[in-house]
């Protein structure tokens, strides 16, 4: 019956009959009623129009080249007789009641397309091959054809796995909200999600923190799982995305919110990346300066509160893992120990080394397990960057819980049945940490060369923040020489080409051998360090030649023979950075011209305190250097010093004629003086 727009005209126009005829409407002309009776002898009531009219747009114009077909000529032939009267058209249904496309629209549908994705299903009926399918075409970056051949065989096949890498491909590509609309979608043509495709939303919104709203469609999907008529129910997996996604925006009701629901025991009982997360959110949200507190002491109690969270979730790992319920791995024991290096109390340090001999059977390298010192604070007020960190008291609260206290003590029950976690790099870097902030050198060292031994039970290869963080070790206690040879270390063999030598490489190197200025071989392996600096880096370091020259100078005043040497072995360094700031052969800014500026000045106090201390016993060739390469440092400094005399000049604009006005009246100012 419902055909074509005809049928459906005259079927609204007898069920609104009444309505039109309380409205005072004129009534049908017989005309007219004639006119609809002819309408089913119409083109548009015959086989096979409404197909043609799909398919090939409306109907072609007066003058068109496109050829006609029959059905098109006959509908001309008619349509002076099928033209609609006044009364029709007043008879005609409101817009809203109007079906049908719209007045000169053009169908987007392209039948030869559509035709060619049909017969590339033929050969697509499993849905393996499908899966297949849409991952070489998203490969390929063919979004919209993979999207087309998913949709047709939505509806003859379960293709769950199509949709989910359709998802993936556009969380990959940041298109939050496209992954959306095609989840969305995906539900509509009866295609039920799985419990990857919740994996990859919620992992794919954890992605982009930045996104709005983000957290928000997180917390909800994941709760909706919970519901009744929901087929997938939440696993550990989706409980860790949703916690990732609520510790990247830094939003702990949430976090506990979503934490709260997980059981004790089972499949969904938390595991080693749930506490790992959890402990890593506390640590970021606790480190964060929040500008609103008035004094220091609100962010201690702020870091000591996160602490003591971390220890009472520790408390509850230790049960777990012993009996066999979860395994601890390397990534959570270093998110314990650095939770605890924000706790700046000397007990908190000392348990980062009872950790690693807890779960990681490192053997403890100090013997000390007495209860914390008093520091005061006076000792942490001075401005050295090298002074040792202000350890402040425990709270309260830990003196008080004695659980807490010795959570992290190895002389507990056997741990028979407990699989030990194996160190690795951070590890390292994080007993390395520890000992920096007890001042525990020669524990340090040792463990440092029990980690590190290849003949050792751990054999661990040290990368280049690890190498930093010993160096530091070094500095802390004035050991030159032994940074000098570790410099050398990570210049030889493949750790050259590993690129780990940098800038602050030599920063820390050099300031250990300034600490150890009392050293009369620290000139030496100062030197050792710069030549080594020469050989990796292509321009000098500015601030570790200016520490080189501060440890000359000190040099200068015991033997001048020990600091001209240490300044002619810095002549090729100073060639360098001299050819880089004036020749323009690499970019410099600002801020390292005025530090190449000051570090030339420094020299040039070096060369006068070294003419000083050695007087005439200088030789002739020595003074004719000494004054050549004063003469270069002079003209850096002058360079350096009217270029930014020009550049701070205020300009002056005069008028036309103003000089011969200062002339007549007696001179540029008031007066006529000068």
């Amino acid at each position: 019956m419902f055909t074509c727009k005809a049928c459906i005209s005259r079927c609204i126009r007898t069920i609104f009959a009444d309505v039109l005829i309380e409205s005072n409407v004129p009534a049908l002309s017989q005309q007219s009623i004639a006119a609809s009776h002819r309408v089913r002898n119409a083109p548009s009531q015959r086989r096979g129009y409404h197909v043609a009219r799909q398919f090939f747009g409306n109907e072609p114009k007066q003058g068109s080249l496109q050829p006609e077909y029959g059905w098109q000529h006959r509908a001309r032939r008619h349509q002076t007789i099928l033209a609609p009267s006044d009364n029709e058209r007043a008879f005609s249904p409101p817009p809203a009641l109007q079906l049908g496309r719209r007045a000169g629209a053009r169908q987007t549908f392209d039948f030869k397309k559509q035709k060619e994705l049909d017969r590339e299903l033929e050969y697509l009926r499993d849905p393996l091959r499908l899966a297949e399918n849409t991952v070489s075409l998203l490969r390929r970056d063919d979004h919209e054809k993979a999207l087309d051949i998913v949709r047709r065989a939505s509806k003859s096949m379960p293709c769950t796995v199509s949709w989910n890498h359709l998802i993936d491909y556009n969380m990959a590509k940041g298109k939050v909200n496209n992954a959306e609309k095609i989840y969305n979608e995906m539900k509509k043509r009866a295609q039920k999600p799985d419990a990857q495709t919740y994996t990859i939303i919620l992992r794919g919104l954890s992605w982009y923190p930045e996104y709005p709203d983000s957290l928000n469609k997180a917390v909800k999907i994941y709760h909706s799982m919970f519901a009744e008529n929901c087929a997938v129910k939440p696993n550990v997996i989706h409980t860790n995305a949703a916690l990732h996604v609520c510790a990247l925006a830094k939003d702990l009701d949430n976090l506990w919110g979503v934490a709260a629901r997980m059981p004790t025991k089972g499949a969904r009982a938390p595991n080693n990346v749930t506490y790992t997360t959890i402990l890593n959110a506390l640590r970021t949200i606790a480190s964060h300066n929040d500008p609103s507190e008035g004094n220091d002491q609100q962010g201690f109690q702020r870091r000591q509160g996160a602490v003591m969270q971390g220890r009472r979730i520790w408390e509850d790992i230790i049960p777990r893992w012993r009996a066999g319920g979860m395994w601890i791995d390397e990534q959570l024991v270093c998110a314990m120990g650095r939770l605890l290096l924000l706790g700046e109390t000397e007990q908190d340090n000392k348990d980062v080394l009872s950790l690693a001999e807890q779960v990681m059977a490192i053997p403890l390298q100090t013997s000390d397990r007495s209860e914390p010192r008093t520091i005061s604070h006076e000792d942490g007020n001075s401005k050295n960057p090298h002074h040792r960190p202000t350890l402040r008291q425990p709270p309260p609260e830990l003196s008080q819980t004695t659980s807490l206290a010795t959570v992290f003590r190895s002389d507990s029950p056997s741990t028979q049945n407990a699989s030990t976690a194996r160190p690795g790099r951070h590890t390292l870097s994080l007993l390395l940490s520890a000992c920096i902030n007890l001042r525990a050198i020669n524990p340090a060292q040792s463990y440092w060369g029990l980690l590190t031994s290849p003949t050792g039970p751990y054999n661990i290869d040290p990368d280049s923040e690890n190498y930093h963080q010993y160096l530091r070790v070094l500095r802390v206690s004035r050991a030159s020489r032994l940074a000098a040879e570790l410099v050398q270390e990570m210049h030889s063999g493949d750790l050259k080409d590993a690129k780990m030598l940098q800038p602050k490489t030599f920063k820390i190197a050099m300031s250990t051998c300034i600490r150890d200025k009392n050293n009369p071989n620290a000139m030496t392996h100062a030197q050792n360090i710069l030549r080594v600096m020469g050989k990796t880096l292509e321009y000098p370091d500015v601030k570790t030649v200016s520490t080189y020259v501060m440890l000359a100078s000190v040099a200068a005043t015991k033997d001048y023979r020990v600091a001209l040497s240490a300044l002619q072995t810095l002549e090729p360094a100073m060639r360098l950075l001299r050819n880089k700031m004036t020749l323009g052969v690499a970019e410099v800014g600002e801020q390292e011209k005025q530090d190449i500026g000051e570090l030339a000045n420094s020299v040039v106090s070096a060369y006068d305190r070294v003419s000083g201390r050695a007087g005439d016993r200088l030789s002739a060739e020595e003074k004719k250097w000494m004054l050549r390469m004063k003469g270069w440092m002079h003209g850096v400094v002058e360079r350096r010093r009217r270029r930014f005399e020009k550049i701070n000049q205020p300009v002056v604009v005069r008028e036309r004629g103003s000089e011969w006005k200062a002339d007549e009246e007696g001179g540029p100012g008031e007066g006529g003086s000068v």
